[in-house]
């Protein structure tokens, strides 16, 4: 989405050698989140566990940080629901109505 173009996190990734997608997975392993990336694919699974095995900064972390926000939260646990409707047999009477993010 936009957030893999917004110039803080091009610009950690250019300097790690790594996709805005991996920072952003990255952080959110540091920031002790759950990280649970969904793929079929086996080269896909096997570049999602390379998160894994590196760490930004804590220059970087700040950096990421000051771009969370109580909108862009809502975004995602809005997407999370949507997502999990989604992808879930046992429909939307399974999903938490309302959960910390």
């Amino acid at each position: 989405g936009k957030a893999m173009e917004h110039p803080a996190i091009v610009k950690i990734a250019r300097a790690r050698g790594k996709t805005p997608a991996k920072v952003l997975s990255r952080w959110a392993v540091q920031q002790g989140y759950l990280y649970v990336p969904k793929s079929t694919k086996r080269a896909r699974m096997e570049e999602n566990a390379d998160v894994l095995s590196w760490a930004l900064t804590d220059r970087e972390m700040l950096e990421l940080d000051q771009l969370t926000s109580d909108e862009n939260l809502q975004e995602y646990a809005d997407l999370y629901r949507k997502c999990v409707i989604r992808d879930t047999a046992l429909g939307p009477e399974a999903v938490p109505s309302s959960f910390t993010v």
